[in-house]
């Protein structure tokens, strides 16, 4: 490769990245007005805390209660093995539901 074609790439490539740099500076300060614009004042900051305080209640809220020596409670659920949706697995289940219902029962009694 000639020494010429190679400067010539070499300061085509730097452009590239400096209008890449340019607009991505264009581009940010047009969200930033957006954003300050659309909410006045800290309603941002608001509406975002109150959305990370939402996710984290309803992560509380659905994470499912292992029973036992069960750590994946939904993954057993769902899990392609016949052996979790039959009758057996069900009663033994609700038994185990039950022995911890009436230990929590006669403690607090």
């Amino acid at each position: 490769m000639k020494k010429s074609t190679f400067k010539f790439i070499v300061i085509l490539v730097s452009m590239l990245f400096l209008n890449i740099e340019a607009a991505h500076a264009g581009l940010v300060y047009k969200l930033k007005v957006f954003i300050s614009h659309e909410f006045p004042d800290y309603e941002f900051l608001y509406i975002s805390a109150g959305l990370l305080v939402f996710g984290l209640l309803s992560y509380v809220i659905f994470t499912p209660l292992s029973i036992g020596k069960e750590k994946w409670m939904w993954y057993n659920y769902f899990s392609t093995d016949a052996k979790r949706h039959d009758y057996q697995s069900r009663r033994e289940m609700v038994r185990k539901i039950s022995v911890i219902l009436k230990t929590e029962n006669s403690n607090a009694a």
